[in-house]
C-alpha cells in the first residue's frame, strides 16, 4: 500500500496539465497606477481572501495592460483586479464597504448587494493559452 501511495505521489504531477493565463486589462485613464491582481481557484475564498490567491502587482500602461501567468494548473479560476489610485497599497472603501477605487472581476461579473459570486466570474484554464479580458472602471 505504501508503494502505491509513493508511486502516485511521484508520478501524478507529470499527468497534471498546466497552461498560461493571459490577462488583458482595459485600464482607461489609469496609466501609471498600480494594479493589484488576484487569481482565485477556491469559491469560498473569492473575492476577498487575497492570501489564498495567486497575486501580482503590475503598473498600468496606456489603455491596455497585459499580464501573463505561466504554469497555471488546469481548473476553474476567477480574477479580481483593483487600481490603487491613491497609492496607499490597499483597496479603499466607504463606510459600508463599497470600493472607492476602480475594481473589476473576470467575465464582467457584478454582485447584487455585495461582491460577485465565484460562479459568475469563473472560467476554465486548460493546456495552452487562456485569455481573459478584464474591464476595470
Amino acid at each position: 500500500m505504501k508503494f502505491i501511495a509513493l508511486f502516485l505521489t511521484l508520478v501524478f504531477p507529470f499527468f497534471t496539465q498546466a497552461g498560461e493565463l493571459k490577462l488583458l486589462i482595459q485600464t482607461h485613464g489609469l496609466s501609471g497606477k498600480n494594479l493589484f491582481v488576484a487569481v482565485h481557484s477556491i469559491a469560498a475564498d473569492f473575492p476577498t481572501r487575497e492570501d489564498k490567491a495567486l497575486t501580482r502587482t503590475v503598473i498600468a500602461t496606456g489603455d491596455k495592460t497585459e499580464l501573463s501567468l505561466p504554469n497555471i494548473a488546469s481548473g476553474e479560476y476567477a480574477v479580481v483586479v483593483f487600481a490603487d489610485v491613491n497609492g496607499n497599497g490597499k483597496l479603499d472603501s466607504n463606510f459600508i464597504g463599497i470600493p472607492k477605487e476602480p475594481v473589476a472581476v473576470s467575465r464582467d461579473a457584478k454582485g447584487k448587494f455585495g461582491p460577485p459570486k465565484f460562479a459568475d466570474a469563473a472560467f476554465k484554464v486548460g493546456e495552452g493559452i487562456t485569455t481573459q479580458t478584464i474591464n476595470i472602471q
